[in-house]
């Protein structure tokens, strides 16, 4: 069964909406800035991070904000775009409170509010017990928050289900929606993720020294991956959303398609929580291809996961080798966005629909010197114009977690 993306949302360090985001890609932006509060925090060495700039939060309802952090209205905002551009207006087709038992909902994140879950133990310490807390606190913070006020502030009435696997989480939404509509039971899945910036969420990586260190000062410079001069992942915030919709939905409601979501595959390589593993990658890889009925010479661009971890980028630069030789255009957009966490995978997901539209390859940022160990794989160091029909997006995350997905333009 053809799966279609129908609709898209985007909610990112370099803009709001899908076409800021795109621009600011083409652009050759980063989002990335210098975090000069965070030397505060003992122990913590990377002061860089990369904020979604300021959005109308007017937009959401006054009585559905109560109940939601900065990641549940991101998710929310760009939920939002992306069902009104499938033409799924609330109370028109989803959500108004009216049962919609053929759509679902698949929204992650990392973890409850990390900013939220600061401030209820601060005042729990500080005051010896719950004394003050605020009743919506718990909303802000359980691991399917950001699920649960999509639902609400659409007035949604139906399956709702919420991943989390941290960085792979929007990806494995994204594969769970592909994976429900071949059933037969849905056909319409809104599926995604977000997550909000935090300095815990550096220090997460700090701590395993996975996070940069080298570039305070020059924030431009940082996030390099693939890059001989690499010295660790930038930490960022955001939320992406896709509609996917099966083809005789898509065509019954008279809605464009952006691209097909060919297939994907998620696994877990029950190796090491938190070291990469070549291996596990080769094999969602080859997995995702094989259920999108593809070959490796079909595909024409591969978005890479690399967040400029050291042994990250070269495993991975290593089993796109052993797949792709290097036949395929390769790049990631850690440089330009950070480490979106839960959202990358659908940020990157519709960045590959972008591409494939507008038939234009965005590079690595601070790709300057290529590491030998990365070598061997056709590294995109410059934007280029060039038309294609199939992308390949791969996501990994600490528990061992793969994933790989497959978009194809339309005919």
């Amino acid at each position: 069964m053809k799966v279609h993306i129908t609709g898209m949302g985007a909610m990112s360090s370099l803009g709001l909406g899908v076409g800021e985001f795109f621009e600011g890609l083409k652009a050759g932006r980063t989002g990335i800035t210098a975090r000069p509060e965070w030397k505060q925090y003992v122990g913590l060495h990377s002061h860089l991070g990369a904020s979604v700039p300021a959005y109308d939060i007017t937009q959401i309802p006054r009585s559905a904000r109560r109940t939601m952090s900065r990641m549940s209205e991101l998710a929310v905002v760009a939920t939002l775009e992306a069902v009104r551009g499938a033409d799924l207006l609330p109370g028109h087709g989803i959500g108004g409170g009216k049962s919609t038992p053929r759509i679902a909902i698949c929204l992650g994140s990392t973890s409850g509010s990390p900013d939220t879950l600061e401030t209820y133990f601060r005042k729990l310490i500080e005051r010896g017990g719950p004394e003050g807390q605020m009743g919506t606190t718990f909303f802000k913070v359980m691991n399917h928050s950001v699920a649960a006020n999509v639902a609400a502030a659409l007035g949604f009435v139906g399956p709702v289900i919420a991943p989390s696997s941290a960085c792979s989480t929007s990806a494995q939404a994204i594969i769970h929606g592909w994976e429900l509509l071949q059933t037969g039971l849905y056909d319409i899945v809104i599926a995604g993720g977000a997550d909000e910036l935090h300095y815990t969420s550096a220090a997460v990586f700090d701590v395993v020294l996975a996070a940069s260190r080298g570039f305070n000062d020059r924030p431009d410079e940082a996030s390099r991956p693939f890059d001989s001069r690499r010295d660790g992942l930038v930490v960022s915030e955001g939320a992406g959303v896709v509609v996917l919709e099966t083809e005789a939905s898509a065509r019954a409601r008279g809605v464009r398609s952006h691209a097909e979501l060919a297939g994907g595959a998620v696994i877990c390589d029950a190796n090491h929580m938190s070291q990469p593993n070549g291996e596990a990658m080769d094999t969602v890889m080859r997995l995702s291809l094989e259920r999108a009925r593809l070959q490796a010479e079909d595909i024409g661009y591969f978005n890479a996961h690399a967040t400029a971890t050291v042994q990250g980028d070269r495993e991975e630069a290593q089993a796109v080798r052993r797949i792709f030789g290097d036949r395929v255009p390769v790049s990631s957009l850690k440089g330009h966005l950070g480490h979106s966490l839960a959202a990358c995978g659908a940020l990157e997901a519709i960045a590959c629909v972008k591409m494939l539209e507008e038939s234009v390859l965005i590079p690595t940022r601070n790709l300057q010197e290529i590491d030998p160990e990365c070598a061997g794989i056709q590294h995109l160091q410059a934007l280029e114009k060039r038309s294609f029909r199939h992308a390949i997006s791969t996501n990994f995350a600490f528990g061992g977690m793969n994933t790989s997905l497959v978009v194809s333009g339309i005919n």
